[in-house]
């Protein structure tokens, strides 16, 4: 007898059938790392056009210490809008607000060329005894 190590099942061996109810879920290595928190925004809809997401890097972890939070915001958006939309989604007051344009970078993949996305960032003071809960790690 021939052995084929390109074939799975031997045709000797009597499979069993499986059950279709039964559901297996595994946690995948996407899951693991999204550790970043995301903004519930429930009957805002304006607010899905001026914050994307909390930004997460290790400046931005220092200065929640100091009671400012950073959010990636869209490119459109000004200082007014989002002030007014923390406030509405928060519910905290909102003392200034600081807006950056990332440049976009160029990266390399091996010989290909390519660009990381640019993009604009908010950096929100809050006034004395205000926070924001989720942003917290």
């Amino acid at each position: 007898m021939k052995i084929n190590p390109f074939n799975k099942e031997e045709k000797n061996k009597k499979t069993k059938p499986k059950k279709k109810d039964t559901v297996v879920i595994t946690e995948t290595e996407e899951s693991k790392e999204s550790t970043m928190p995301s903004l519930s925004v429930a009957g805002n809809e304006a607010a899905y056009r001026v914050l994307k997401n909390f930004y997460v890097s290790e400046k931005a972890s220092l200065l929640n210490g100091f009671n400012q939070y950073v959010f990636k915001v869209f490119m459109s958006t000004n200082k007014s809008q989002i002030k007014t939309q923390v406030e509405k989604i928060f519910k905290v007051k909102v003392k200034s607000v600081k807006v950056l344009n990332m440049p976009r970078k160029r990266r390399d993949l091996g010989r290909h060329p390519g660009f990381r996305s640019e993009f604009k960032k908010a950096i929100v003071v809050l006034q004395k005894g205000q926070t924001i809960e989720q942003a917290k790690p």
